[in-house]
């Protein structure tokens, strides 16, 4: 059995094949100290719960159905306009001798009217695609923003994990609030680092228009922090991003989209730290 002075690895470990992130090497050395250690047999256990609860909370993004379409329209409208706009051949006169001064004058005209239909027609086909840009660039601009969030409660599910492997790590409960009856939340911190995550289950998806907001109170009075959307599902894990160290208080209430930077909106989850 490995001496007390080497949990500190393996408890890092302990994260690492929590996330299942670790090598062959790793894996066997924190395998063997496995079977014979209690105490990590328990956190491995511990953080296998937490791992379940949290493999939701980072939603899938799936593109618009209508974008494949919206595309290939794009590229066609240009093909299927000029096809459009082609001017119709001139015929023959029937009559036995062709009336030169009617063709001379009718061809000018003819050749006119189809190159200001066809210019037209292309700056029909230009506004189109005009919009048409706009309306996918808005698209990706929503992707990219969908992803950027995802990515970050990624990011902040495996730091939380990481955090909770810490022994120097502290915990504070916070209670539910009407807004959500049913949620459960934990604080999870590092005194002295800006290591801080809230940790809720059971939480309600963002109504339309809204946000969810975290802060803190201390000394010196009550603090916005980030705000963030949640779909409903699964567990939902933000990081505060400041010292809980010295704190009294730490909260999540319910802002209009953008957040609030003056009073606090109706409360989510509430407690002190």
């Amino acid at each position: 059995m490995i001496a007390d002075m080497d949990h500190g690895p393996m408890r890092l470990l302990a994260a690492g094949a929590a996330l299942d992130d670790l090598d062959a090497a790793e894996r066997a050395d924190y395998d063997r100290h496995l079977t014979g250690c209690v105490a990590c047999q328990a956190l491995a256990a511990d953080l296998g719960d937490v791992v379940e609860d949290l493999a939701l909370v980072a939603p899938t993004l799936v593109p618009p159905l209508s974008l494949r379409g919206d595309v290939l329209a794009a590229l066609r409208g240009p093909a299927a306009a000029l096809e459009t706009a082609r001017p119709t051949p001139l015929r023959a006169p029937r009559s036995a001798g062709p009336d030169t001064r009617a063709v001379a004058v009718r061809g000018p005209r003819l050749a006119l009217w189809g190159s200001l239909g066809l210019a037209a027609v292309l700056g029909i086909v230009a506004v189109g695609l005009g919009a048409q840009t706009v309306r996918l660039t808005d698209q990706v601009a929503t992707a990219n923003a969908a992803a950027a969030e995802a990515q970050i409660k990624v990011a902040a599910r495996e730091a939380a994990i990481a955090l909770i492997a810490d022994p120097s790590h502290r915990t504070a409960s916070l209670h539910a609030e009407p807004v959500a009856p049913v949620a459960s939340a934990v604080v999870v911190y590092r005194p002295g680092s800006t290591d801080a995550f809230l940790m809720a289950m059971d939480l309600p998806a963002t109504p339309a228009g809204h946000v969810y907001q975290l802060w803190f109170a201390d000394d010196t009075g009550v603090h916005a922090l980030g705000t963030f959307h949640f779909d409903g599902q699964g567990a939902f894990v933000a990081p505060f991003g400041v010292d809980l160290g010295a704190s009294a208080a730490a909260m999540v209430t319910l802002e209009p989209e953008g957040g609030s930077q003056g009073e606090p909106g109706p409360q989510v989850v509430f407690g002190e730290i």
